[in-house]
């Protein structure tokens, strides 16, 4: 009895009572997440109880400008993350995963989410399994669950048995019932939920995370040092006050989290308005860290639109009567997605057959095989890869004209025929054949795949092409690149496997033919255990895992749902020349996030020896008011580091040092510099007999102008070359300056910061010793460099 699947009239009340593909999930309760996210954050958590005790000691200023900057941090935050919300949510329906159904007896295209229980759900080769259920059909149907189970190797699934969310089709074609969905689905998280929001953290942002709690428990012990100061210097209250929240405010980095955020968020739709689909946010961290792409060759380098370009009979038997037998082989497959039988159709025509029994292609065995019935005979007919049949072939006069054919570039494969008949048992073991003719197709290479890999090599990247086709026509290929590669020779499967030192021959080499599928897995595993950092391109089933594998998966847009499912990244129009153009735009996200930590750490390190010194050792006042800390982050830091992290000035090859180590680096020598030099002054003007309001304000003026100097050398830090797009960015301190006059001179804005104007006298004092300063500093900026 023939499958009809749902009517429309049963599908709405499964829809009504929640019973869909997707997992229960509330968009009020996602932005209640959020809301909650970032309102109960451990900055707000110091600075709220601080704010409101400035308030009830009408200590008004400083209460203000602490609250102020709760506030502004808790708005930033909710609009950053709800932005990436919905972005995000518009990309996912770009690279969505969909699956055929049928309802009232036809086959629909549907979203995978939008299957509902007992729907009845067609797969075919290349098509990941969306709910779980059991099998109404099967026509040779095979699965792979290495995603759930680790194992590798295809499962033959049968009418009756089970298939599991989270598996994909790998041969044949069938048909299950979709009895498990959404949340009560084995493995849903593998597909609707890797693409749906959720926040998570990539590495640099848990970088980010530590160093804020890190900095906060710095915060938090010095908070605590004033409380023994409190009791045995008799602090008074309101001054302990206003020392808890300007060492809160200036100690926590919290706009670090919200620079992150937008860079990632810009970087994915900048990406997406060009053809390229960021799946997870992460996937743009990844983006900048790449310095080994693996790439199948078929549907990557080449376009995977494949054409009969010849046949080679090597049996005596007419051509003519070869090519009928080829045609009916073609025309008895059920596998419509194979692009060498699409190829042979489209060439040969299809005819009608009766199909009796078939193994279909897989990666794992290389070949196809179909019993078929032609009138009272019945024939077996094999087309596959010359090396996975010799062992089974009756001679060997098909040899030369295949090995004359492979420095071609053509994919070669074998066409025979079975002399006996008998069961297939789930492979050809045991079969002897008799060679009939070669089969030549030929595949383009992407007309731009040179310029593009040499557009990554220009950037440091190395290569891994890996590929399942034979070595030869992979040498072919790869030939005509003007990279060091395609001088290599090929190292096939088989060497791979027999070598006594495989991983030393796969960080050596740098292309692969006649792979298996675990060995491509094997690759990437090897080159990320050598501390690789890796992105694997591909397009076919049998690149599913190392996709999953790799640091940054990328998906091309016309290849299998299960490869675009797992991928972190789509290229959603097959622009393969989009590569360079994404990676470059990672680093230059990365780029912009290390000049805004090197500005958000750098205040942290001179505070704190600003405060341990003059407050701890010297017995001098605080060295600032939280509105004056304030000023001093909008002025060196907020502004600077908002411009920085939407600069899309392309960045240079990356340093190679990690975040923390490189952003670290310029830190503590810049803060150690500013921090020394700051307590001079500021000691000096307390030994002078300045009041501490003067005081105060010559400190902070040499922080804001020698602060600026730092956002002028964060440009230049960690760069081999300056950039000439960071010129413009002179005009942030040109523009700070004058703003930081005007507060200084306008009575109002003066009295609110509490800042004495400045005479002839103390300006000369501060420009020298900022000068002192931005000297001490490129001073160590060429000892770094060195």
């Amino acid at each position: 009895m023939p499958l009809t699947g749902l009517t429309s009239a049963e599908v709405a009340p499964r829809v009504e009572r929640g019973e869909v593909n997707r997992a229960p999930r509330s968009a009020w309760l996602d932005y209640a997440k959020i809301v909650a996210r970032n309102l109960f954050t451990l900055f707000n958590a110091l600075v709220v109880p601080v704010a409101i005790g400035l308030f009830l000691a009408k200590d008004y200023n400083p209460a203000f400008a602490v609250s102020g900057m709760a506030v502004i941090n808790t708005v930033l935050g909710l609009v950053q993350e709800i932005r990436a919300k919905r972005h995000l949510d518009k990309l996912a329906v770009l690279a969505a995963t969909h699956a055929r159904v049928l309802r009232d007896g036809q086959v629909r295209d549907i979203l995978a989410d939008d299957v509902v229980r007992d729907d009845v759900v067609l797969v075919a080769s290349g098509e990941p399994i969306v709910a779980d259920g059991p099998v109404l059909e099967a026509h040779y149907l095979e699965v792979d669950e290495a995603l759930l189970t680790g194992e590798s190797d295809p499962v033959p699934r049968k009418v009756g048995e089970s298939l599991l969310s989270g598996s994909f089709c790998v041969a044949g074609d069938g048909a299950y019932r979709a009895e498990k969905v959404g949340g009560q689905s084995f493995a849903h998280l593998t597909s609707a939920q890797a693409r749906a929001y959720s926040y998570s953290t990539s590495p640099l942002q848990h970088s980010i995370n530590l160093l804020i709690w890190v900095l906060s428990g710095v915060a938090v012990a010095l908070c605590l040092a004033y409380v023994v100061l409190y009791f045995l210097r008799g602090v008074p209250w309101d001054d302990f006050l206003l020392m808890v929240a300007a060492t809160v405010t200036s100690m926590v980095p919290q706009g670090l989290v919200l620079m992150t955020t937008l860079a990632f968020t810009l970087a994915a739709v900048r990406m997406a308005k060009k053809g390229a689909v960021v799946q997870r946010l992460s996937a743009v961290e990844s983006m900048a860290a790449v310095n080994v792409l693996c790439l199948d060759k078929t549907g990557t380098l080449t376009t995977n639109n494949l054409e009969l370009e010849r046949l080679v009979p090597v049996a005596d038997a007419p051509e003519a009567d070869v090519r009928a037998l080829l045609r009916l082989f073609a025309s008895a497959l059920v596998d419509t997605k194979n692009k060498n039988i699409l190829a042979l159709r489209a060439a040969l025509d299809e005819c009608p057959v009766e199909l009796v029994d078939q193994l279909p292609f897989k990666s794992q065995n290389r070949y196809s095989a179909v019993r078929i019935k032609e009138g009272k005979t019945e024939r077996i007919l094999v087309l596959g890869a010359g090396e996975a049949l010799r062992p089974l072939l009756t001679d060997g006069k098909w040899e030369p004209a295949w090995r004359e054919l492979l420095p071609t570039g053509l994919r070669v494969l074998l066409f025979a025929e079975s002399i006996e008949l008998k069961p297939f048992d789930g492979s050809l073991a045991g079969f002897a054949l008799r060679p009939l003719c070669l089969v030549a197709l030929s595949d383009e290479l992407r007309h731009d795949a040179g310029e593009v890999l040499e557009a990554l090599a220009a950037q440091n990247i190395a290569f891994k092409i890996i590929s399942g086709d034979n070595p030869e026509t992979v040498r072919a290929t790869v030939a005509h690149l003007k990279l060091p590669l395609a001088r290599e020779p090929v190292v096939s499967g088989d060497e791979l496997e027999q070598a006594p030192n495989r991983v030393e021959l796969i960080l050596s080499r740098s292309v692969f033919g006649r792979v298996a599928p675990r060995q491509k897995l094997e690759i990437v595993k090897t080159l990320e255990d050598a501390g690789r950092y890796v992105a694997m391109l591909g397009d076919g089933v049998n690149d599913v895992l190392p996709i999953k594998q790799a640091h940054l998966g990328i998906a091309m847009g016309e290849g299998s749902q299960a490869a675009r499912t797992v991928a972190g990244l789509v290229l959603e129009t097959n622009n393969f020349a989009l590569l360079p153009e994404t990676l470059e735009e990672g680093r230059t996200i990365l780029r912009n996030l290390r000049r805004a930590g090197k500005l958000f750490l750098l205040k942290n390190v001179y505070t704190l020896l600003l405060i341990v010194f003059a407050l701890g050792i010297f017995r001098l006042p605080f060295p600032y008011l939280p509105q004056q800390v304030t000023l001093l982050n909008l002025l060196t830091i907020g502004i600077p580091a908002f411009v920085f992290t939407l600069s899309r000035e392309r960045a240079g090859p990356p340093s190679g040092h990690g975040f923390l180590r490189e952003v670290g680096s310029f830190a503590l020598r810049t803060g150690i510099v500013t921090g020394g030099l700051g307590l001079g002054l500021f000691a000096f003007s307390a030994w002078r007999g300045d009041d501490v309001r003067l005081q105060r304000t010559l400190l902070l003026t040499m922080l804001i102008m020698l602060g600026l100097t730092s956002v002028l050398r964060v440009l230049a830090d960690g760069e081999s070359a300056a950039l000439d797009g960071d010129r413009k960015y002179r005009w942030l301190v040109v523009t700070a300056v004058p703003v930081f006059l005007a507060v200084l001179y306008t009575p109002l804005s003066a009295d609110f910061f509490e800042l004495t104007p400045l005479g002839f006298l103390n300006w000369l004092l501060v420009l020298a010793v900022t000068t002192v300063g931005f000297a001490a500093c490129k001073a160590t900026d060429v000892w770094a460099r060195s």
